[in-house]
């Protein structure tokens, strides 16, 4: 499965004062209309990283939260539902994990409530549709087996919406599988390994692909991919197992408060 990802070329970095002592404690500071949103973490230790966002003119933090990140990777400003304000990004590193290495926080600094949105393996696709979109991809276990699936989420009244419609986002479309790249890795385990042993884990190809297919609104299509190509005794048990995983995929993308990040205190 090929997945195009377009990164955004012109990073508007924040007015920001930055530094590192002897420790290897790093800290920056970002200045946003009337909010300082403050950053630190311990370039030693990973999971180290905290933040937090103050109210210049009440002189009041409103927004803190700790021990989530490792590394700050960059920021930007950019005007994700053409309202005419920007919101604030910052991309921040996971550490060494395969499946989850670096997470976007989102900040609408022009609602009642600071309360950043939270997306793991993120790009930002900023010059594709009208509106930019932020993709993520999620690697499936094994991560040797290269499977995996993407989907599209674009910013709208303050919540990341799924992109339901390929029709209405370039971005979207792009995520189309074509089942070769699929087709391909099926073929490659069936060649080194028993695709019907107890232990088979030929299962991911097709999770990947019937999630992807469904994604992009033709999930009847990742099924005939299923029936034709699964050809193992167990077929009515994977297929009825594949269900549930799926649409549990579906569920956690499909509801907006997964990408909540939750303040520790306000």
């Amino acid at each position: 499965m090929k997945v195009f990802f377009f990164i955004a070329t012109l990073l508007l970095l924040s007015t920001d004062l930055f530094s590192q002592n002897e420790k290897g404690i790093f800290r920056k500071d970002f200045y946003e209309d009337n909010f300082k949103i403050t950053i630190e973490n311990n370039e030693v230790d990973f999971f180290s990283g905290g933040i937090s966002v103050t109210d210049l003119k009440k002189n009041k933090e409103v927004f803190t939260a700790k021990d989530f990140y490792t590394r700050y990777n960059w920021d930007t400003l950019i005007d994700l539902n053409n309202d005419g304000s920007k919101e604030f990004i910052l991309d921040l590193g996971t550490g060494v994990n395969m499946y989850n290495y670096n997470m976007y926080l989102i900040f609408d600094l022009t609602r009642d409530e600071i309360e950043p949105l939270e997306i793991h393996n993120a790009e930002l696709e900023a010059n594709v549709d009208e509106i930019p979109k932020i993709v993520s991809y999620v690697r499936l276990s094994p991560a040797v087996m290269g499977a995996g699936y993407s989907f599209s989420l674009r910013y709208e009244d303050g919540k990341l919406v799924l992109e339901t419609d390929p029709d209405e986002s370039k971005v979207l479309k792009s995520l189309v599988p074509t089942g070769e790249d699929d087709l391909d890795l099926i073929n490659q385990y069936e060649d080194g390994l028993d695709e019907c042993a107890e232990d088979s884990q030929i299962s991911i190809y097709y999770e990947a692909y019937i999630t992807q297919q469904k994604i992009v609104g033709n999930e009847k299509k990742g099924w005939e991919f299923f029936d034709k190509y699964y050809k193992c005794k167990n077929k009515k048990e994977m297929k009825a197992g594949l269900k549930k995983i799926v649409n549990d995929n579906y569920s956690f993308m499909t509801n907006s408060n997964n990408y909540k990040l939750s303040s520790t205190n306000y």
